[in-house]
């Protein structure tokens, strides 16, 4: 254990530039309708022609679909590109070592979402790092530069991993505090974790808009037709195509992550069952999370709907330590929006445990109230 750790120090460093990003049309989601192809024509017209539902996966996996390359170094924003967690089975999950600049004062472990990567967090770190918080970004099993890229891991193996690398932190970082910050699909493992009966070593949790619409908040009609697709045609592959739904406001950060080589593009059908099962389970636990956390949700998310969060935010036990924060002007993607300053002050603070600045926590009083 402590030879992972040691060895997760050490790396090249290079930098990511988001301001000399290529021009593109962000594809940021897809129909239902697209999921299942031709042979469920008939299933999907018992829901309507058009159904207003946008499956989580695909919605943010769709983004330029067509990878051109990474964006060009900073030689100012160093980054340790080369490490790898090494998990109990010899499984390495490759990482993003984004340094504090000066003392650390923090760690954050940070979790990507679905068909993203360790690239996703370049704009947070640019916000937490020159205040003394050290951000680890690693490529989850099934994404990224993975050995098994491409397949669905599994809800089980994406949690324990998750706490084993919080484990290996913890032993690297014995007096620092450390935090788990999850991003979408990302979140919903945090949220697994901080409800579950053997939490890992950490101070808190940041859950970015975690992915929550399943079990009773996604229409059972849905479950169904999904259900039978991942058992008939489990290896079709999906691929997003041009809809009205944003992911984020920050078309240059859309571009970046569409571009990305280690961003997946047309996952299987089987794989987003996976998803929605994790998402399932993710909602259940939002009953019994009592450990410390802050939860954030954008007021112009289109992926998770609002009456899924609200179902988690009203499940979570009055008495538990979770500070809600609710911003009106951010979509699913909070910490690449272009109106990011105020949740990414917010996180530091939480970070710090310092009060929100904002008035986040109130204006999540008043979203609870609709």
């Amino acid at each position: 254990m402590a030879e992972r750790a040691n060895a997760a120090v050490t790396g090249d460093r290079m930098g990511v530039n988001v301001n000399n990003l290529g021009r593109g049309v962000c594809r940021a989601g897809v129909h239902l309708s697209c999921l299942i192809g031709g042979w469920s024509g008939a299933m999907i017209a018992a829901i309507g022609r058009k159904p207003k539902v946008w499956l989580l996966a695909l919605c943010v996996s769709g983004c330029a679909p067509t990878p051109f390359g990474t964006p060009k170094p900073s030689p100012d924003f160093p980054i340790v590109t080369s490490g790898a967690f090494v998990l109990p089975d010899g499984a390495r999950l490759p990482y993003r070592l984004y340094p504090a600049q000066g003392p650390t004062r923090a760690v954050v472990l940070a979790l990507h979402g679905y068909t993203d990567s360790r690239d996703a967090f370049v704009l947070l770190a640019k916000a937490l790092n020159p205040a003394g918080i050290t951000l680890y970004a690693p490529d989850q099993s099934g994404f990224g530069a993975t050995a098994n890229r491409g397949h669905w891991p599994g809800t089980t193996t994406l949690v324990d991993e998750a706490r084993e690398m919080a484990v290996q932190l913890r032993q690297q970082y014995p007096g620092q505090k450390l935090f788990i910050l999850g991003e979408s699909m990302g979140g919903a493992i945090g949220l697994l974790l901080g409800a579950s009966g053997n939490p890992p070593p950490v101070d808190g949790y940041i859950l970015s808009a975690p992915a929550v619409w399943g079990g009773p908040a996604l229409n059972p009609v849905y479950h169904a037709v999904l259900d039978v697709a991942a058992t008939l045609i489990p290896a079709k592959r999906l691929t997003g195509q041009e809809v009205h739904i944003k992911a984020s406001d920050n078309r240059a950060a859309l571009i970046a992550f569409g571009r990305d080589p280690l961003t997946l593009h047309a996952p299987s059908i089987a794989d987003l069952a996976g998803l929605v099962d994790l998402m399932g389970e993710a909602q259940a636990a939002c009953a019994t999370l009592r450990a410390p956390a802050m939860i954030l949700y954008g007021g112009h998310d289109q992926l998770v709907p609002a009456a899924a969060m609200r179902r988690c935010w009203n499940a979570i036990p009055p008495n538990a330590p979770v500070v809600l924060a609710y911003y009106k002007p951010d979509y699913h993607l909070i910490e690449r929006d272009i109106e990011r300053a105020t949740p990414d002050a917010d996180i530091l603070a939480y970070i710090l445990g310092n009060t929100l600045p904002s008035n986040a926590p109130s204006q999540a009083t008043i979203f609870l109230s609709n």
